[in-house]
C-alpha cells in the first residue's frame, strides 16, 4: 500500500448542494417493485432521494455552493490558484466544467482548471491533487465535486432506479505553514472489474449510435439503454466489505491508528447496509457513522461532502473534527483518506430551486 502524507494545508470550508426536487422511493418505486418494494427500501435504507430537473445539471450544483463558499469565506478572486471539477456527468465532453466556472466565477485567467473523471472514489482524490497543489502554488484551490446520475439512470431497472440521486458540492483549500497536521491517503484500483459499474456508449470506444436510445433488457430483465448506468450490485457489495475492508484496516495499521483516534466515519453512502456492514467490519461503531443515503440517496462521490456539511455543521463548531474519509465503486476504485475540521471550517448544506 502507498500512502501520501501532506502537511502545510487546511479545509476552509465545504459546502454542500441539493436540488429541491425530492423523490420519495415509496411512491417512485410501486409500479417497478410492487410488493417487493417494502423488502427493496429495508434493503438499502433509501428512503428519498433528490432529483435535479431538466435543464439543471451538477454544475450548477456546484456553482451555488462555490459562490456561497467563497462569499462566506470573504475570499479575494486573486488567491484562488486552481479549479478542480471532479465529475462524470460533465455538462459538455468538451471543454471541461473547470474552465467554465473559472469564467463564471470571475477568477484570475492564471489559473489552473481541469476536470477529473471519476465517480464514487473521486473525493478523496480531489482532496488529495487540491492539498498537493495548494502546497506547490502556495494558493487556494477551489474543489468541485458532483453529479447528475438522473439522466443517466433507467426507470426500468431494478439495480439501479431507487438507489442514485444528485448533487454537488464545493471545498475550499488553502497553504498553511503554520498547521502541522497531516492529511494522509491511499488508493487502489481494480481495473479488471471496471464492467461491474459502467455506462457502456457514448464515448469513444462506442460511439454514440442509433440503438444507444433503445432500451433492451440485460439478463435478470431489467430494461436499460446503453448510455444508462449498469450496475452488478453484488460485485460492488463484494469489493466493498472485502476489498475496501482489507485496504482501510491496512492504511489503519500502517499509520498505527485506531476507530478511537477519529471522531467521525465518512463513508460513500453506496447504500445504508452497505455502508453499515464495512463500518463494522473496519472496527467503528455506528455512532461514528453519519448516515445521509436514507434521506439524499446515492449521489456518487458527493455523498461525501453532502454527508460532511450536512450532518457535521453544528459539531464542528464546537471541536475540532478528526475524519477518516473512504468512496470506493466505478473503477474499481477506492480512495482512503483522513482529514482534519477545525472549529473555524465553515460547513453548509445548500437547496437549488428547481
Amino acid at each position: 500500500m502507498t500512502i501520501s502524507k501532506i502537511s502545510g494545508i487546511r479545509i476552509d470550508g465545504i459546502y454542500g448542494c441539493l436540488p429541491s426536487n425530492v423523490i420519495d422511493n415509496i411512491e417512485a418505486g410501486k409500479e417497478l417493485f410492487g410488493e417487493s418494494l417494502d423488502n427493496l427500501i429495508k434493503a438499502t435504507g433509501i428512503v428519498k432521494r433528490r432529483i435535479c430537473s431538466n435543464g439543471v445539471t451538477s454544475y450548477d450544483l456546484c456553482l451555488k455552493a462555490a459562490k456561497e463558499l467563497i462569499h462566506d469565506l470573504n475570499i479575494d478572486n486573486d488567491d484562488i490558484g486552481g479549479i478542480i471539477n471532479v465529475t462524470f456527468t460533465p455538462d459538455n465532453l468538451m471543454p471541461n466544467n473547470a474552465t467554465h466556472a473559472q469564467s463564471d466565477l470571475n477568477l484570475n485567467n492564471s489559473v489552473a482548471a481541469f476536470d477529473i473523471n471519476l465517480a464514487c472514489s473521486g473525493y478523496v482524490y480531489g482532496l488529495w491533487v487540491a492539498a498537493m497543489m495548494a502546497n506547490t502554488l502556495n494558493k487556494t484551490i477551489l474543489l468541485l465535486d458532483g453529479d447528475k446520475q438522473s439522466y443517466l439512470t433507467s426507470p426500468k431497472d431494478k439495480s439501479t432506479y431507487l438507489l442514485f440521486g444528485d448533487a454537488g458540492s464545493a471545498t475550499i483549500i488553502s497553504p498553511d505553514g503554520n498547521n502541522e497536521d497531516e492529511f494522509v491517503f491511499s488508493f487502489y484500483t481494480d481495473g479488471s472489474r471496471r464492467d461491474s459499474l459502467i455506462i457502456k456508449d457514448g464515448a469513444a470506444r462506442n460511439e454514440f449510435n442509433g440503438e444507444s436510445l433503445l432500451y433492451k433488457a440485460d439478463e435478470d430483465g431489467n430494461l436499460l439503454r446503453n448510455v444508462d448506468i449498469r450496475m452488478s450490485g453484488m460485485d460492488i457489495f463484494k469489493f466493498v466489505v472485502q476489498d475496501g475492508k482489507k485496504n482501510i484496516i491496512e492504511y489503519l495499521n500502517i499509520l498505527g491508528k485506531t476507530a478511537e483516534d477519529f471522531d467521525y466515519l465518512i463513508l460513500h453512502q453506496a447504500n445504508v447496509y452497505m455502508i453499515k456492514q464495512l463500518c463494522k467490519k473496519i472496527g467503528f461503531t455506528l455512532d461514528k457513522l453519519p448516515i445521509t443515503a436514507d434521506k439524499y440517496g446515492n449521489s456518487s462521490s458527493a455523498t461525501i461532502p453532502i454527508t460532511i456539511s450536512s450532518e457535521l455543521h453544528e459539531i464542528s463548531k464546537e471541536k475540532d473534527l478528526k475524519l477518516l474519509i473512504s468512496g470506493f465503486g466505478g473503477g474499481l476504485s477506492l480512495g482512503i483518506g483522513s482529514i482534519k475540521l477545525n472549529t473555524n471550517t465553515k460547513l453548509r448544506l445548500l437547496d437549488y430551486e428547481c
